[in-house]
């Protein structure tokens, strides 16, 4: 161990005592709401921060559970809100955009900004259901792209007897975005990762992924009797039809998405596309359109064509050959009208405001909107708002600390000696990349505030014709999904080697510089570590993208003899899952990694000459060194009140202690499985050798 790591119970004992000191405080401040955004915090005093912070986290806790039993209850049994942490932290961000759309436009906001806060204006005081530039609108858009047999005068009789269903759905990719039947993505040639490709995938479904799939049953069962009634609803709504001809069509519509579900992965999730999991999980048949046309009886030469508005030449690769072949075979079982009906209902479902739409509830559906179409406008204006050099520099000072963490790491004896030089050298390239805005994108739109539906169709048309130009991109193409400064996501980029983090993770509830550096490394420094450890995980370390980055055969043995230690302890709490595995390897690794660079800095502190610095390690109110706080605050970000019922339920008390249905999900895995498997956690909560949150064997492997 090193001399900071044995430093660290003498520091704990003296940041123990510090704050039993400022402990009488707490009862005398006030607490900071729950929903306050963050221009407010700033004039809360830092007494006041970190007294609600201690009382919030005290509130969480379960204090009548043994830590040794199971130390997710006993960090999170108390947990109430509706929201989990993550949640909560959205929330928070999403009140900042909205103050930051509803200024007026300042001079230096870019056009994309500009643009974006007009068009949320517009949003706004958009009228819906049945107004009149929604009416034509709608009618414009099925009227241009083949009809809608189910609605009289909708030009579906000029078009019936030479429907081209592909060519319909190539232009509604063009024009609108819209996402039908056939799922085309950009992303990296996974052959040669300096240009984009075309990847032909699975389509975005009505049904939700789940009953798609895992859970796909009979299609008269009753749980799909709610999306079949909404489907209804908004077909009377959309098209005034009787309540008989809604349903009939509901029924229809949901059939013939039913029959196309039989086609779809098993373990495909509802996160969107991945460009970069591609590069590593895919082993996909790269052809011309015209092969790929031939091969599957259907013509995607001309989807593509349409899609583009010219003829590509460049090979695509197939991802998801099971499903175009139930696309075939259900659009062949169905007559045109039929797959014309389910084509228009997903368009105008596409575009409409929700049924439910109020005036309380349109602010956030216009912010979503731009999210989705304009994030980089977002991303600029709270960068400017809340990206000040100090955090910046906050930032890399931790990545860097982090970095020296893990070189400790990859300095294991199972790494062979030319794996371990080649993952340091991994290491240092591995570069710490934050947003900027200082070349937005520009489109070219004439925006007016009294005609939302004319600035949608502008926007959804400009926004994907930059989103086609992708691939053409040359170079190295950036990646398809950028972190924006608002979000609080962190991704590890393995073609640039780089780690993207938003700024969004710099905000309360999830860190304050006020809380003191326990709580950062413990929050911040987990989730950064966490992506930096994947690039050292069986996959990016077993695939060569750019050069001989990957490891000899004897470390690979080795790590993967290790990873079996991971493996039966995520049997123990779930069925035997590959990607559980790897999530509980990243996990333990960041925990590792985040906890030794904590104890770094602590061991270049002084008590006589920093003492006011440590003083803040520990919080008012709760009763706990400033280690114990650091796994607390890590537990503590995997909250959920829906575990917490779970587990106080009369149902749950019922059965044997930490028994299988009882405490093994996966939120508690992601708390209890790394903490289990660290020695430090053991010795601070003093959990006896044999106990569930000490086992004898602990696995490890950074």
């Amino acid at each position: 161990m090193s001399d900071c790591s044995r430093a660290w119970p003498f520091l704990g004992l003296l940041l123990f005592l510090l704050q039993k000191e400022l402990c009488h405080s707490a009862a005398t401040d006030a607490t900071t709401p729950t929903g306050s955004s963050s221009f407010q915090r700033i004039y809360q005093t830092e007494q006041t921060l970190r007294n609600a912070k201690g009382k919030e986290m005290r509130s969480h806790m379960n204090l009548s559970v043994d830590p040794c039993t199971d130390f997710y209850e006993y960090a999170c049994g108390g947990w109430q809100a509706a929201a989990g942490p993550l949640l909560q932290l959205h929330q928070r961000t999403d009140v900042d955009l909205l103050r930051l759309l509803e200024e007026t436009a300042h001079r230096e906001d870019s056009g994309v900004a500009r643009q974006a806060k007009e068009f949320y204006k517009s949003c706004l005081v958009a009228q819906a259901q049945q107004s009149q530039q929604q009416q034509q609108f709608l009618s414009e858009l099925i009227q241009q792209n083949g009809g809608f047999p189910a609605v009289p005068g909708s030009n579906w009789e000029v078009h019936h007897h030479d429907y081209d269903w592909l060519k319909v759905l190539g232009e509604l990719r063009r024009r609108y975005g819209l996402d039908i039947l056939i799922g085309l993505r950009i992303g990296y040639n996974y052959e040669n990762v300096h240009e984009n490709s075309i990847y032909l995938s699975e389509p975005s479904t009505l049904i939700p992924r789940k009953l798609c799939t895992q859970n796909r049953l009979d299609i008269r069962d009753m749980a799909y009797e709610p999306l079949e009634r909404r489907v209804a609803a908004e077909l009377k709504a959309w098209l005034a039809v009787s309540n008989d001809a809604a349903a009939r069509l509901a029924a229809d519509i949901l059939s013939f998405e039913h029959e196309l579900c039989g086609g779809m992965m098993q373990d495909f999730s509802d996160s969107p596309w991945d460009a970069e999991q591609q590069l590593y999980a895919g082993n996909y048949t790269r052809k011309t359109l015209a092969n790929f046309s031939k091969l599957y009886e259907l013509n995607l030469e001309s989807y593509v064509t349409a899609s583009y508005g010219k003829v590509i030449f460049k090979p695509v690769y197939m991802a998801a050959p099971k499903y175009y072949r139930q696309l075939q075979r259900t659009v062949a079982a169905h007559n045109s009208s039929q797959v014309a009906n389910y084509i228009m209902y997903r368009a105008l479902s596409a575009v409409t405001f929700p049924l439910e739409d109020r005036t309380h509830l349109r602010r956030n559906v216009c912010l979503g909107l731009i999210k989705q179409h304009l994030p980089t406008a977002l991303g600029e204006l709270y960068a400017r708002q809340f990206a000040s050099e100090d955090a910046r520099k906050d930032l890399e000072t931790l990545y860097g600390q982090l970095q020296d963490a893990l070189k400790q790491s990859l300095s294991a004896e199972w790494l062979e000696e030319g794996s371990r030089r080649v993952a340091q050298r991994k290491l240092s390239d591995l570069k710490l990349h934050l947003p900027h805005y200082e070349r937005p994108l520009t489109y070219k739109l004439q925006l007016e505030r009294n005609n939302y539906w004319s600035n949608l169709r502008q926007l959804l048309g400009a926004v994907q014709e930059q989103q086609m130009g992708r691939l053409f991109e040359e170079e190295l193409p950036a990646p398809s999904d950028p972190v924006e400064a608002y979000e609080a996501r962190v991704r590890y980029r393995p073609v640039q080697r780089q780690i993207d983090i938003g700024l969004g993770l710099l905000q309360a509830p999830f860190y304050d510089p006020h809380y003191g550096q326990s709580l950062r490394y413990a929050t911040l420094g987990v989730a950064v570590a966490r992506q930096m450890a994947m690039a050292f995980d069986d996959p990016h370390w077993s695939v060569d993208l750019l050069e001989r980055d990957h490891w000899d055969g004897l470390t690979a043995w080795r790590y993967h003899d290790r990873s079996e230690c991971f493996s039966r302890q995520v049997e123990e709490y779930l069925h035997a899952n590959v990607s559980a595995t790897r999530q509980l390897i990243a996990d333990s690794a960041a925990l590792n990694v985040a906890f030794r660079a904590y104890l770094t800095w602590l061991g270049f502190k002084e008590p006589n000459n920093d003492f006011n610095l440590l003083s803040k390690e520990t919080l008012p109110g709760l009763n706990y060194s400033n280690t114990a706080l650091f796994f607390v605050a890590y537990a503590q970000q995997h909250c959920s009140r829906e575990e917490s019922n779970r587990w106080s339920s009369s149902w749950a008390k019922e059965l044997p202690a930490y028994s299988a249905q009882q405490n093994h999900t996966w939120p508690r895995l992601q708390v209890n499985g790394p903490l289990r498997n660290l020695e430090d956690f053991a010795k601070e909560f003093h959990c006896p050798m044999g106990s569930a949150m000490n086992p004898a064997t602990k696995c490890n492997i950074y």
